[in-house]
């Protein structure tokens, strides 16, 4: 299964990303859409957040009032903070079901706003953020019913553009021309997510020659995924870098999983020894662990 976190701001243009993946053959999972469904009438959720707010955020049948919430906690930090302590652990664990559900061999995309805020970019394989122009932002969201104090004080909530990059495999930018925008998800499905999963599934690992082709779409600089790979591994298998190049990792680990936690960073055991590499044809590189 390849694990997908789609990510981006306010107004950026995650929905148009996540349907076209969609239409691809991805499973999406929207974590907007868990939210709605963990504080639906009846839920645990909704009794915890009326218990926390109020009764002034619920409508007459008994349904949450999101306008009402919203205007409660984008106006305080610290109530925000309450309910995220309420919502974010229901939607995790309604995530992981939905996942438990899915083929084997899945492409899941997860639609989630907040992934730099939750700090949850490890448990994916790749991450994807979109960027868009602050001008356009402002204007989709006016057409939600947002006047532009309302959208900057929604905006200037969430991590900015620099930490969701910080994070982030692939940059996607969404600006006024939607054919590139609709070009660079095509490529990055074609070239990068499919074959991903394909070779996860075969047990096969990336060709070395694709990270030389001008087709791979929006790579960001090889040091800076370098030093990512190398942070996402080390934490994964209680280890340590001791050598660092462009093709290949060393850590010393005394992790008795790691085959089963490095496969799920795309990392396939090919080589006699604790040798692995990539399946990622964005990302051919080798690892090497020495025991501790």
């Amino acid at each position: 299964m390849l694990m997908i976190a789609l990510t981006g701001g306010i107004g950026s243009g995650k929905s148009t990303a996540a349907a076209f993946f969609r239409q691809c053959g991805a499973e999406v999972i929207e974590a907007d859409e868990l939210s709605r469904e963990v504080l639906a009438v009846g839920t645990p959720g909704l009794v915890a957040v009326e218990a926390r707010f109020g009764h002034q955020i619920i409508h007459a049948d008994g349904s949450l009032d999101r306008e009402a919430l919203a205007r409660i906690i984008f106006a305080d930090p610290d109530q925000r903070a309450a309910l995220e302590q309420i919502v974010h652990p229901l939607v995790q664990r309604s995530f992981a079901e939905k996942v438990n559900q899915l083929p084997i061999d899945s492409v899941v995309v997860y639609e989630i706003p907040l992934l730099a805020e939750v700090g949850r970019a490890d448990e994916f394989q790749l991450v994807i953020t979109i960027e868009t122009p602050l001008s356009m932002r402002i204007e989709r969201m006016a057409k939600r019913g947002l006047t532009q104090d309302q959208a900057m004080a929604r905006i200037s909530e969430q991590a900015s553009n620099a930490q969701r990059r910080a994070i982030a495999d692939i940059v996607l930018t969404n600006s006024e021309n939607e054919t590139s925008f609709m070009n660079a998800l095509m490529a990055t499905w074609n070239l990068r997510l499919k074959p991903f999963a394909e070779n996860l599934a075969a047990g096969k690992i990336a060709e070395p020659e694709w990270m030389e082709s001008d087709l791979l779409p929006n790579l960001l600089a090889l040091e800076d995924q370098i030093v990512r790979i190398a942070n996402r591994v080390a934490e994964a298998i209680n280890g340590k870098v001791s050598v660092c190049s462009m093709t290949e990792l060393s850590f010393s680990s005394s992790d008795g999983d790691l085959a089963t936690k490095l496969r799920h960073l795309g990392f396939l055991q090919t080589e006699p020894g604790l040798r692995f590499t990539s399946a990622d044809p964005g990302r051919p590189l080798r690892l090497v662990v020495l025991r501790q």
